[in-house]
């Protein structure tokens, strides 16, 4: 889960359900459909940029944030419907034994994603400052109107969680799972409806195994302390 806009995910086949042009003049009609590879907010231009894989190539559609017709913030669901989720698996099952309680530590040659150079993602993929970034939080919540950034920043803990493994530093990336889980509870509890909490907490619960799939373990169930780390081949 990277950044999120309404209901749109990375990693998830969408459908346009209505014709639109972004603000860069594209044109989309309903019916067209691909999966959904990149969210970004472009601070600087005050844009809400989306990345799409058709069959027919990739497509990068632009929205400006204060935009009043068209696709943007609050109303992505009248032109968009999420399908299935494509998401690749990061961490094969095969390669640790939850059971242990074993912090993966990635090996050193294989190298992070690149450092995303707006501050949030920077943030995220730093070491530096303290286990909650609460400066970083309330940003995000006061430029994001809707449910998806409790989501948007669970992710952004999950990624410092992925950079305290590299770091190989376990009491860190556990604090940093936990405040992950933390906010996709919150997310879930935004929930407005019975059919729309069942749908946020599965995908919370989705989210939380995912992740202790990733870290080898989940830090937040009972059990014994971390016994030591362990490499991926």
């Amino acid at each position: 889960m990277a950044t999120t806009i309404d209901h749109l995910r990375v990693d998830h086949r969408i459908t346009v359900l209505r014709d639109f042009v972004d603000a860069n003049g594209t044109m989309m009609r309903a019916g067209d459909s691909g999966v959904l590879t990149k969210i970004e907010w472009d601070q600087l231009r005050m844009e809400i940029i989306l990345e799409i894989k058709r069959d027919s190539g990739k497509v990068k559609l632009v929205f400006e944030l204060a935009a009043k017709t068209g696709p943007r913030n609050g109303r992505m669901r009248d032109y968009f419907e999420m399908g299935e989720d494509v998401t690749p698996p990061r961490v094969s099952p095969a390669f640790h034994d939850q059971s242990k309680r074993q912090m993966i530590v990635p090996h050193s040659e294989k190298k992070p994603a690149p450092i995303n150079k707006t501050a949030w993602a920077r943030a995220a993929q730093s070491t530096d400052g303290p286990d909650r970034l609460e400066a970083v939080e309330k940003e995000m919540l006061a430029a994001f109107d809707h449910i998806g950034v409790a989501a948007s920043i669970a992710e952004m803990y999950a990624n410092r969680m992925r950079a305290f493994q590299r770091a190989g530093n376990e009491t860190r990336a556990i604090a940093a799972f936990k405040l992950a889980v933390d906010w996709m509870d919150n997310y879930a509890s935004y929930a407005t409806s019975g059919g729309e909490g069942a749908a946020l907490s599965f995908e919370r619960d989705q989210f939380r195994k995912a992740l202790a799939l990733e870290f080898g373990y989940d830090p937040t169930d009972a059990g014994r302390p971390p016994e030591s780390y362990c490499q991926l081949p």
